[in-house]
């Protein structure tokens, strides 16, 4: 059973996700609430939690905050908002779980759902952490977190040069020659990567649009990249892709 640590000033809130974790008693213990991020860290501390379900926006401190002031993060994290802010986009692409208030309770199981499942297999989520650090700095996220071998994968968006569907995943191919198999679908990184200046080239594979040196449409439809790897494109995909390189280059 998942000891679970409740942070939030909000007692309506606080007093809600009690009422909905109570659907879940047989998975979740509910061992303490705080009401604000100091207050969290020296919970944390006397109960050492599977799991912190976190208030974004709180008086002297956010959840960011709590965080950083808890230099062991041996619990998993499930934040909470009220806002479907910038902060929403970090925690996409690092992997981070979170729900929107009011909290739907398909959502919450769903989340939970993916906690127990990471306890239970000694999956190592430390990575997540790191990147939505950097991640939140930023305005534009330049970090993704992708799942690989029983742990989370922080990379550079900008060392990815393009990544293909696999029939259980995703291949990530880097800047350096190096590959990684992920196990997210690509379909779900799909919509992450286009919004930075990814471009599809087929159905089932996205280019990093800032590793094209040119492309050419003689004999075929080539891109050859600045490594000099010549790759084919489909036709249905020719003309878009040159229209994003010349928004990009604007």
């Amino acid at each position: 059973m998942l000891k679970a640590l409740i942070i939030d000033d909000e007692i309506a809130s606080l007093r809600t996700l009690e009422l909905l974790l109570g659907r879940f008693e047989q998975h979740v213990e509910i061992i303490g609430v705080a009401h604000s991020a100091h207050e969290g860290i020296e919970k944390v501390t006397m109960y050492d939690p599977d799991i912190v379900f976190l208030d974004i926006e709180m008086p002297g401190g956010n959840g960011f905050d709590f965080l950083e002031g808890c230099p062991h993060r041996n619990f998993d994290v499930i934040f909470i908002t009220a806002y479907n802010n910038y902060a929403i986009k970090a925690f996409k692409y690092s992997a981070i779980d979170y729900l929107l208030k009011p909290i739907e309770v398909d959502e919450l199981h769903s989340a939970l759902e993916k906690v127990i499942r990471r306890r239970y297999s000694n999956f190592d989520g430390r990575n997540k952490y790191y990147a939505l650090f950097e991640n939140i700095k930023e305005i534009i996220p330049k970090k993704l977190v992708v799942t690989a071998n029983d742990k989370y994968e922080c990379l550079d968006i900008g060392n990815i040069v393009f990544v293909e569907n696999l029939p259980n995943g995703t291949l990530i191919k880097l800047a350096d020659g190096s590959q990684i198999e992920a196990s997210n679908p690509f379909p779900c990184l799909c919509p992450l990567l286009e919004e930075r200046n990814f471009g599809l080239i087929n159905p089932n594979c996205l280019i990093n649009l800032s590793m094209i040196r040119k492309i050419s449409n003689k004999p075929t439809n080539n891109i050859e990249l600045k490594n000099h790897r010549i790759i084919t494109v489909d036709n249905e995909y020719l003309e878009k892709l040159n229209g994003q390189l010349k928004n990009i280059s604007i």
